[in-house]
């Protein structure tokens, strides 16, 4: 399958990096736009759970990262309607609709998404899927280019214990991918594998069809912890003994899977190399409607270009350093990391670089 492959779209760009060569500073392509910090699951792998001002993991002792900000807790609608046109008159072509929280716990948001169409912006959205129905699974669907439940699990049980909620909230989640299914988005269900249930991804993938997906994906576990989340723990070994069942995988023509991804994250130390392009691609927004450099630095005080609750969109992005300095805060395995492990080669000087 070829929906996830950001190491290769980079390359539809061309102009835009081009752009920025030149010294120019062109909008990104997509912006990751989080609606809500609010979540109804409390899953013990979740790298954004800091910023939760809502659900289970709001209960909980939580460590933040150093030099951690509020992100806020629910986007103001008038606001994010307000810098929608801006962002798409300057020519951004997409938003992911993601988290931070749950973007359908957000008690406007499928009037945020209507407006998002009328705009002409092509539209994801990444969600639980438990708190979609009939009615607002095809309203999303209807407007969406695709649209990815993070299931997890295959079972209630599992679910419940890995999510830490009833196990009737499995049930929601599957009920709420059957509400997306024909009605014009591509439907992925996304599993998270780790050392305790990779042996179970058939079962997954069973699931998934059953349930009318258009596709399954499968991705590593990445577990660091927010004091240091370039540094990877727990056991990775996992990922190498899985290579067989990842390789099986990943030969059907519904599967999302990369076996060489969980390869390097089994055998991590480090991203190899020092400067990140890939943030010139795509930025993200929070509740409180600050823009940041990168979605996984959204809270970090060195990362906000701007509030565009008080300035315009162009006028945040107009703060945009080009690339950032690869430090102690990137995460291991980062949202950016195949994009950059392509713009790095794109943007090395060669020696006798007019000779092919």
């Amino acid at each position: 399958m070829t929906y996830v492959n950001p190491s290769a779209k980079v390359f539809d760009h061309l102009d835009r990096l081009e752009a920025w060569r030149r010294g120019a500073r062109p909008v990104p392509v997509s912006l990751e736009v989080d609606l809500t910090a609010r979540c109804s699951l409390g899953c013990q792998s979740c790298h954004q759970a800091h910023t939760h001002s809502r659900g289970p993991w709001a209960q909980r002792l939580r460590v933040l990262p150093q030099g951690f900000e509020s992100v806020g807790d629910v986007a103001d609608t008038a606001t994010t309607l307000f810098w929608l046109p801006q962002a798409r008159e300057a020519g951004v072509e997409a938003i992911v609709w993601t988290g931070g929280g749950e973007p359908t716990l957000h008690p406007e948001w499928q009037t945020i998404v209507d407006r998002a169409h009328q705009l002409g912006f092509k539209q994801g959205m990444y969600t639980l899927g438990g708190h979609l129905d009939a009615a607002s699974g095809r309203h999303l669907a209807e407007r969406a280019t695709w649209v990815v439940v993070s299931l997890d699990c295959a079972d209630a049980a599992t679910y419940a214990r890995e999510k830490g909620v009833p196990p009737a909230r499995f049930g929601d989640a599957c009920r709420g991918i059957q509400s997306l299914v024909g009605h014009g988005a591509v439907v992925g269900v996304s599993f998270l594998l780790h050392a305790g249930n990779w042996r179970e991804a058939p079962r997954m993938l069973d699931l998934a069809r059953s349930l009318g997906a258009t596709y399954a994906t499968f991705r590593p576990t990445i577990e660091v912890s927010q004091q240091t989340p370039g540094v990877p723990q727990g056991d990775r070994s996992w990922a190498i003994a899985a290579q067989p069942l990842l390789v099986d995988l990943a030969g059907a023509p519904d599967v999302e899977c990369d076996p060489a991804r969980f390869i390097e994250w089994a055998t991590w130390t480090g991203h190899g190399y020092r400067t990140c392009y890939g943030i010139r691609l795509n930025a993200t927004i929070t509740p409180d409607s600050r823009m940041w450099v990168c979605v996984n630095r959204r809270g970090l005080a060195d990362s906000c270009l701007g509030d565009l609750r008080v300035e315009s969109f162009m006028a945040a992005w107009a703060r945009h350093p080009g690339h950032w300095t690869v430090d102690a805060q990137c995460r291991a395995m980062c949202r950016l990391h195949p994009v950059n492990q392509s713009l790095s080669a794109v943007y090395t000087e060669r020696q006798h670089r007019e000779f092919i």
